[in-house]
């Protein structure tokens, strides 16, 4: 997550198989040591009976103290001990919890023993002149394959998604998964290095789990407009200032093509086995990707012809060619609904008149920090109202949310009918839709807007690794969760879907939708 939700030390932390670790660490194995135990390391570990992960570890030793950082990817950890010759006995610390860690210096290097939630680890590491950040580093995407190389990279990506997720055909039949890549061997050499990708991606996406997948192509070209799925159809909601008059407008056709045709055609691109909105939250970027677009046979050569019907209801036709991904978009209105605000922060606030405070939770990074704070202004302040969005918010360690969901719990004044608003939508995925089906069962919160994108009982825990040649992330699950028995999808207690004018409003339809709701008094 963000991928997947968490398995004790591996929620929210990934567990990634990164190419050429191995070779990395062992690259710089040959430097001089130092007489101490100070330096860099990095090496494999493992928790419990979960899959191996790397590690980094730096030390430092000042005045008979041994100070260490651990990274591993997504998460790091600090812990201070005493000089103690050729071992360290220590307790670290980290945002996701504490553990303790034994350390001896080898031959080779270090080689340990840790704990962390009740659950035995191990730790092999070797000498390295790579800081954290460069070791983790992933691979630049090259596209400019041999057809050799594109081949390997397809049997590597095979043999990872078939050996390495925890149930691979648990939707797709083995014998259906073997023809595609069989069928892909014969196309390679017909095929651009980007038509690879995007087959890479339709067979990861044959798995059927969201955390199954084949990552899109970085830094490549977009078409000039933002787009977004509403219940009456597909609508530009931004776009570069040249193109200002298609602000609101619904897309109808692309070169010619219907666009209910190419909802059909795009979906092998995601995985099926989310729920229908979570196809809703990926379908408008693929019809913005030229990529996605030159694979079902849409010529890029010229600028290509669009069909909209406007606000007021006219047709028009616009000729766009693709620019840079991070053109500058203008919103419909010139303003952004107040799930989209401020995305450069992964949690923020602000009240909603006297008695109601809004809080924008996107982002798990620094959340025990956030909630410390948010929790201080809450209880100084005690709002009526207190909107929890999940609506942007794709995921991360869900431990650390429930930590959250447990202060508000504890405060009866918030954890009431009416006081409390969970809002969800599509974007809703991994551990935001674990933590609002939390909030739902456990707390007395309401949940508003549309169905989270991700699936309630479904595979998560993701496994990662790059392919050797293009350097294309791949992700698969290692396991599985019910978190509703039972249903298909986290529902909204009430249903307010976006509209056009969330782009225009100060409040979005379904923050007022909240701050219309009665609270309900205790007795």
């Amino acid at each position: 997550m963000v991928t997947g939700c968490r398995t004790l030390l591996l929620r929210g932390l990934t567990m990634w198989l990164l190419f050429g670790l191995t070779a990395g660490a062992g690259s710089a194995a040959a430097q001089d040591a130092p007489s101490s135990l100070e330096g860099r390391y990095a090496g494999n570990a493992a928790l419990g009976t979960q899959p191996g992960f790397p590690i980094h570890l730096e030390l430092r030793e000042t005045d008979g103290t041994i100070t260490g950082t651990v990274t591993i990817p997504g998460n790091s950890f600090v812990f201070d001990a005493p000089a103690a010759g050729d071992s360290i006995d220590a307790t670290f610390r980290g945002e996701s919890g504490d553990g303790t860690l034994t350390l001896r210096k080898t031959d080779g290097g270090l080689s340990g023993t840790f704990s962390f939630q009740n659950q035995p680890g191990t730790m092999e590491l070797q000498p390295t002149s790579q800081s954290a950040d460069d070791l983790f580093r992933p691979p630049q995407q090259n596209l400019d394959l041999s057809k050799q190389q594109w081949l390997e990279d397809l049997d590597a990506l095979a043999e990872f998604v078939t050996r390495q997720h925890a149930s691979p055909f648990h939707r797709v039949p083995e014998e259906v998964f073997n023809r595609q890549v069989a069928e892909l061997r014969l196309a390679i050499s017909r095929l651009d290095g980007a038509s690879i990708a995007i087959e890479f991606r339709k067979l990861a996406a044959l798995i059927g789990d969201g955390h199954t997948f084949v990552e899109a192509l970085h830094e490549r070209p977009a078409l000039p407009i933002e787009l977004f799925w509403f219940d009456d159809g597909i609508r530009v909601v931004g776009a570069v200032s040249s193109q200002q008059n298609l602000l609101g407008a619904r897309l109808l056709t692309i070169s010619g093509l219907q666009t209910s045709d190419l909802v059909e055609r795009l979906r092998p691109l995601v995985s099926q086995g989310e729920t229908p909105w979570f196809y809703r939250e990926k379908l408008p970027g693929l019809l913005r990707d030229p990529d996605v677009l030159s694979s079902e046979g849409i010529d890029f050569s010229e600028p290509l012809p669009f069909t909209f019907e406007t606000v007021d209801g006219a047709q028009v036709e616009a000729h766009l060619t693709p620019e840079a991904k991070d053109a500058e978009l203008l919103p419909f209105s010139g303003n952004l609904p107040l799930w989209l605000r401020e995305k450069q922060q992964g949690f923020w606030s602000e009240w909603i008149g006297d008695d109601a405070i809004y809080v924008n939770w996107r982002s798990y990074d620094g959340l025990s920090a956030s909630v410390t704070q948010l929790m201080q202004e809450l209880d100084e302040k005690r709002p009526r109202k207190l909107m929890i969005d999940l609506r942007d918010n794709s995921g991360g360690d869900f431990q650390l949310g429930r930590k959250f969901l447990e202060q508000i719990r504890d405060r009866s004044w918030l954890n009431r009918k009416g006081a409390l608003y969970v809002l969800i939508g599509r974007k809703t995925f991994s551990a935001a839709m674990t933590n609002a089906v939390d909030f739902k069962t456990t707390t007395n919160a309401i949940l508003m807007c549309e169905p989270a994108g991700a699936a309630p009982n479904n595979w998560q825990e993701v496994r990662r690794t790059y392919l050797r040649h293009s350097g294309l992330k791949v992700s698969v699950s290692t396991q599985h969760y019910q978190f509703l028995p039972g249903e298909h999808q986290v529902e909204p207690d009430h249903h307010v879907l976006p509209t056009l004018s969330d782009w225009s409003d100060p409040q979005d339809a379904c923050v007022r939708a909240v701050l219309n709701q009665q609270i309900l008094e205790a007795k």
